[in-house]
C-alpha cells in the first residue's frame, strides 16, 4: 500500500515546464558535486547556442534579400516570383524587427553585427573598428534570447563566486541555489550577487529536489577519480582562517609582534614626530617588509581593481592617508556609496550626507554629486588642481546611477582628461577588465590611456565563518594587474603583501584584521569620524529632477521672472492629463517644453509659460513626469 503511495505522488512539474530542466546539462553532476565543470559546460552550451542563432539569422538575412530582388526583377516572367519575392521580404522584416525589439538594434544587412549607423561609423574609424572586435564575443551573445543572454552573463561576471557559493550548498538543493541566485543577479541589475548568509538562510527552508535522481548523483559520485597533479597546486592555495578562532587575532594583537617585525616601529614610538617624517619612516618599514608602496603611487591616476572582498577600498585609504601626512595642505576628495567609510580626513561625500534617504536614493545623490564635481574640474584651466587628491570608491556602483550619456562622459574623462587637472586620482573599480567595468565607453582611447593609467589587482581568500559557511576576506597581497584582464599580473609586478605589523585593528563590521584603521594609530591627527548629516527640523531633500529644473531656471537671462512664475497655480486634471498624453504619444524623447506648449492637441488657445510650468512642476513632484526645461521631459 505504500508503494502504491509514494508511485502516486504528483509530479510538481506542469507539461509547460517540464522541458525546461532538460534544457541544462545533466544536473546529477551538478548536484554530485562537478560544480566548476557544470558551469562551464553550461556557459560553453549558451555561446554555441548563441552562434547557431547568429548563423540563422545571417542565413534568414540572406535569403530574405535573396528572394526580394529575384522576386522584384522575374515578376514580369512570372508572377509567382513576386509572391516568392514577398515571403522573402516579409522573412526578412520579421528577423529585423524581432532583432530590433531584443536588442535595440536595427541590423538589416546579414554579416553585420550591431547597429547599421555604428557599422558605418565604423568604417573610416581605426579604434572604433579596434574596440568592435574586442567586444565580438558580447555581440554575438545579443543573438541568443533575453533571459539566456542574461544568464550568459551571469556566468561570465560571476564564475568564480558562483563556485564557491554552490561548493557549500547540500547536494540536492545546487540547482536550485543557482537559479536562486540568477534570478537576484537580474534584480540587482547585475552588479552583485546577495551574501552566502542570505542564501544559506533562504535555503533552510528549502527541501531537498523530489526530482534528482538519487542513483546517478551516487555513480557520479563514486566514478570521480583524483588524477595524481603534475604540480601542486597547493602551493597556489590561499590559507583557510576559521574567523571562530579568537587566538589568531589575539596573537597578531601583541605589541611585541608589531614591535619586532617593523624594527620598533610602533606608534607610540613616533607620533611625536612631524606627520611627514612619520609617513617617510612607515613609507621606509612598509617597503623593507616587501609592500612597495612608491610603486603603487607611481602615476596621477590608480586604479584599483578586482573581485569583491578583495582589499581594494583598503589600499585605497592607505595610500589617501599616507599622501596627506606626506602633504598636509593635500585637498582630499572622498567620493562613496554606501556608509562603510574609513574614519581619515577628507571631505567626504557618502551616503552619510543624505541621511533621509533611502540606500538607492542617496546613492544617486551622490553620483549626481560627483558628476558636478567632475564638471567642474573639466571646466577649471589646466594643472590648476595640484593639490586635489580624488577617490572614489565603490566608482562602479555611483557610475551605474548615472544616465547612459552622463556615465559615458564621466568614464572618458577619469581615464583620459583627469590628470590636465593636476591632481591625483584613485579609483576603486569593481570588474575582471575593462570592458567589464566600462563596456563601448573607452572607444578611442585603448591603447592611450592603458599606458598611462596604473592598475593595480588584489587577492581575495577565503575564510571559514563555521560549519560549512565561508567568507570572503582581503589577503592583503596586491599586484600590477593587465588592463585587459585584472586577475592577471603583469610580468614582474608583484607590489607584495600588507605586512603583519599594519593589520593590528579590526574592522568593526567583520572582525578582520584592517590595515587603515591600523594606519590611523600612527596617525591620530588625521583621524575623523564621518556622522550622518544632520537636517533642520522639517526641511526635505529635493528629489534630483526638482533640482535640474531649478538649475535650469537660474541659467536663463531672466531669472527674476521665471523664479515668480514656478509659484504654485491650480491646475485642473485634464491639463495634466493632456501634457502627459502630448510626452507619451511623442515620437522621440525627451520633449521640450516649447514643444508641449506648441503641440496642437492644445486647439487654439495654448497655455501660458506660467501655468504650464506649474503644471509641470506638479507632474514632476507626483512623479508623473521627470526632466527640466534643459533637458527636457519624460513620462515614468
Amino acid at each position: 500500500m505504500r508503494a502504491a503511495t509514494s508511485n502516486n505522488i504528483p509530479k510538481i512539474t506542469t507539461k509547460e515546464t517540464e522541458h525546461l530542466r532538460e534544457s541544462y546539462p545533466s544536473l546529477s553532476h551538478l548536484e554530485a558535486g562537478n560544480i566548476a565543470q557544470w558551469l562551464q559546460e553550461r556557459k560553453e552550451q549558451l555561446f554555441e547556442m548563441a552562434r547557431v542563432s547568429e548563423n540563422e539569422a545571417d542565413m534568414t538575412r540572406v535569403l530574405g534579400l535573396l528572394a526580394s530582388g529575384i522576386g522584384a526583377v522575374c515578376y514580369a516572367v512570372n508572377p509567382m516570383a513576386l509572391v516568392g519575392g514577398l515571403i522573402g521580404g516579409a522573412a526578412w522584416l520579421w528577423f529585423v524587427v524581432e532583432h530590433s525589439n531584443r536588442t535595440k538594434e536595427i541590423a538589416p544587412l546579414p554579416f553585420v553585427r550591431g547597429n547599421f549607423i555604428d557599422a558605418l561609423a565604423r568604417a573610416g574609424d581605426y579604434d572604433n573598428r579596434s574596440n568592435y572586435q574586442a567586444d565580438h564575443l558580447a555581440n554575438t551573445v545579443k543573438f541568443l534570447e533575453r533571459q539566456s543572454a542574461e544568464e550568459y552573463a551571469f556566468l561570465h561576471a560571476e564564475f568564480e563566486n558562483i563556485g564557491q557559493y554552490l561548493t557549500q550548498v547540500e547536494p540536492g538543493k545546487r540547482f536550485y541555489a543557482y537559479r536562486w541566485m540568477f534570478g537576484w543577479f537580474g534584480k540587482l541589475k547585475g552588479r552583485q550577487l546577495p551574501t552566502y548568509q542570505s542564501m544559506a538562510l533562504h535555503l533552510q527552508d528549502v527541501t531537498i529536489d523530489s526530482r534528482v535522481n538519487l542513483s546517478e548523483i551516487s555513480a557520479i559520485a563514486q566514478a570521480q577519480t583524483q588524477l595524481p597533479p603534475t604540480v601542486d597546486i597547493k602551493q597556489f592555495q590561499s590559507p583557510q582562517i576559521d574567523i571562530r578562532d579568537t587566538r589568531q587575532t589575539s596573537e597578531l594583537s601583541k605589541p611585541e609582534e608589531l614591535q619586532s617585525s617593523a624594527n620598533g616601529l610602533s606608534p607610540e614610538t613616533i607620533t611625536h614626530l612631524p606627520l611627514a617624517n612619520r609617513a617617510n619612516a612607515l613609507i621606509a618599514a612598509l617597503t623593507k617588509s616587501g609592500f612597495q608602496i612608491e610603486d603603487m603611487m607611481s602615476s596621477q591616476v590608480i586604479a584599483i581593481a578586482g573581485t569583491q572582498r578583495g582589499g581594494k577600498g583598503t589600499l585605497a585609504a592607505i595610500l589617501a592617508i599616507l599622501s596627506l601626512a606626506l602633504d598636509s595642505g593635500l585637498n582630499t576628495q572622498y567620493f562613496t556609496a554606501g556608509v562603510d567609510v574609513y574614519p581619515f580626513s577628507c571631505n567626504l561625500i557618502s551616503a552619510l550626507k543624505y541621511p533621509e534617504k533611502d540606500a538607492d536614493g542617496s546613492d544617486k545623490l551622490v553620483a549626481r554629486d560627483l558628476l558636478k564635481f567632475l564638471k567642474g574640474l573639466d571646466a577649471s584651466e589646466p594643472y590648476s588642481h595640484k593639490n586635489l587628491l580624488l577617490v572614489i570608491d565603490e566608482a562602479m556602483r555611483l557610475l551605474s546611477l548615472l544616465d547612459e550619456s552622463d556615465r559615458t562622459w564621466a568614464i572618458q574623462y577619469l581615464l583620459s582628461r583627469f590628470a590636465k587637472c593636476g591632481g591625483t586620482l584613485i579609483i576603486v573599480l569593481h570588474g575582471s577588465n575593462l570592458t567589464s567595468v566600462v563596456g563601448k565607453a573607452t572607444a578611442g582611447l585603448a591603447d592611450t590611456f592603458k599606458q598611462s593609467v596604473n592598475f593595480i589587482g588584489c587577492v581575495a581568500q577565503s575564510v571559514s565563518a563555521g560549519g560549512l559557511r565561508k567568507i570572503n576576506v582581503a589577503s592583503g597581497e596586491y599586484f600590477k594587474a593587465n588592463p585587459n584582464n585584472f586577475a592577471e599580473p603583469v610580468n614582474g609586478g608583484n607590489l607584495g603583501m600588507i605586512p603583519d605589523w599594519l593589520k593590528i585593528e579590526l574592522h568593526p563590521g567583520n572582525g578582520q584584521p584592517d590595515p587603515a584603521r591600523t594606519l590611523l594609530k600612527f596617525f591620530p591627527e588625521l583621524v575623523q569620524h564621518h556622522q550622518p548629516a544632520v537636517m533642520p527640523r522639517g526641511e526635505k531633500i529635493a528629489p534630483s529632477d526638482a533640482v535640474n529644473q531649478l538649475e535650469s531656471i537660474f541659467s536663463k537671462p531672466t531669472q527674476e521672472l521665471e523664479i515668480a512664475e514656478v509659484e504654485f497655480v491650480s491646475i485642473s486634471e485634464a491639463d495634466k492629463e493632456q501634457i502627459l498624453n502630448i510626452v507619451t504619444s511623442a515620437v522621440t524623447t525627451p520633449v521640450s517644453f516649447a514643444a508641449i506648449r506648441n503641440s496642437r492637441k492644445w486647439g487654439e488657445e495654448k497655455p501660458s509659460v506660467r501655468y504650464l510650468r506649474s503644471a509641470i512642476a506638479q507632474l514632476i513632484e507626483s512623479k508623473q513626469l521627470k526632466g527640466s526645461e534643459k533637458l527636457g521631459f519624460t513620462a515614468f
